[in-house]
């Protein structure tokens, strides 16, 4: 039985193609997590934000929690 070849095409958009984007990796993982732990700095006195996302990590959920008595609460 003779070989054959197989010609499997890669996944692209455009010219853009995995191999293209491979050296670019490192670096979108970085500007991603610091894009990350700059939304979540700037959103942390957001009520919505810290009920929905920072009360679901358990080191951070703590800090969040609110002992003040109503008495000393001005509104």
């Amino acid at each position: 039985m003779p070989y054959t070849f197989k010609i499997k095409s890669q996944p692209h958009f455009g010219r853009i193609t995995p191999e293209f984007l491979r050296p670019f990796a490192s670096s979108a993982i970085f500007w991603g997590a610091g894009a990350g732990i700059a939304v979540s700095l700037f959103m942390s006195s957001v009520p919505l934000f810290q009920k929905d996302v920072l009360d679901k990590i358990p080191v951070v959920r703590n800090y969040f929690i609110d002992d003040t008595p109503d008495s000393d609460k001005p509104f």
